[in-house]
């Protein structure tokens, strides 16, 4: 059981760090200037980093116009944090220009710009000066617009149920039920972490210039993130439910009745009690437990 706890701390840790990602991918590239002449690929390398998976891009054209489908960047392996692409070769000059989004959202991180992209000279003669800027910084984000906060729904009364006063600890109560609330709090938490992702990945889809297989990726980590919000969420509930049973579980057997006329207890005797409550509000759930001890 405490094994189980730890492990479900971590889950909220990870999950509230995710949460606090809001910075585009950094990208370091040494740009590409000339091919050898009858090359039918251009190899373009990049060193990339973010706190979440990233879904990097080469976005390509064969001189002034529109650029045409991007490319998928793949990992390299043994190479830490390094990623690559192979721009087809066609007539005597590509200009490209590196791109990449967040699982989030969060970008455009850019290498090079549309308007100013990196020239490659494949005629074989390597006449085409790079621009001088090899490292770029993340565009800076849009100004954030003032959200109102959704008004919160009143919690039902709370159902209150009397215990009696222990003749020990009750330590397996606490474990469960604090570790049940811990969960509930992580799935929440990573319910409104997998309600950003999804909202940029519909906006990507927007975007017919975004290659199939990022989106693919970036799918699936929306996927997983639902499914853990999902697990921290019922194990959350499980875990509250049994710590409540163990609370009754848990009491003595036996003790002195009080005086219910009176109000009066007997020795080493108190009125105990506890109660759990859940109720949705906007954007999710919440849940509240009180005692008298």
């Amino acid at each position: 059981m405490r094994a189980f706890a730890a492990a479900a701390f971590a889950l909220l840790l990870a999950s509230a760090a995710r949460a606090d990602d809001t910075a585009a991918p950094v990208i370091e590239h040494k740009p590409v200037t000339s091919a050898e002449r009858g090359a039918k690929f251009v190899q373009v390398f990049a060193r990339i980093t973010d706190q979440s998976k990233f879904f990097p891009q080469v976005f390509y054209r064969y001189g002034p116009g529109e650029y045409l489908k991007p490319i998928d960047m793949k990992r390299l392996q043994g190479q830490k944090d390094v990623w690559g692409a192979n721009v087809p070769v066609k007539g005597d000059l590509i200009e490209y220009y590196i791109e990449a989004y967040d699982e989030y959202g969060n970008g455009p991180g850019r290498a090079g710009d549309p308007d100013k992209p990196f020239r490659i000279d494949t005629s074989g003669e390597g006449g085409v000066a790079p621009p001088p800027v090899a490292k770029t910084q993340p565009a800076p984000a849009p100004p954030a617009e003032a959200v109102t906060p959704p008004p919160v729904r009143p919690l039902p009364p709370l159902a209150e149920t009397t215990a009696r006063a222990p003749s020990g600890g009750r330590t397996w109560t606490w474990i469960a039920g604090g570790a049940g609330v811990g969960l509930l709090t992580g799935g929440l938490l990573a319910g409104v972490a997998f309600k950003k992702a999804d909202d940029a990945y519909q906006k990507r889809l927007s975007d017919p210039q975004n290659g199939a297989v990022s989106l693919q990726q970036q799918y699936d980590a929306n996927k997983s993130l639902g499914t853990t919000a999902t697990i921290l969420s019922i194990a959350g509930v499980v875990l509250v439910g049994t710590g409540v049973a163990l609370w009754f579980y848990e009491s003595p057997r036996e003790s002195a009745k009080p005086d219910r006329g009176s109000g009066i207890y007997g020795k080493g005797e108190s009125e105990h009690g506890v109660a759990v409550a859940a109720a949705p509000v906007d954007g999710g759930g919440a849940i509240a437990v009180a005692g008298k001890f």
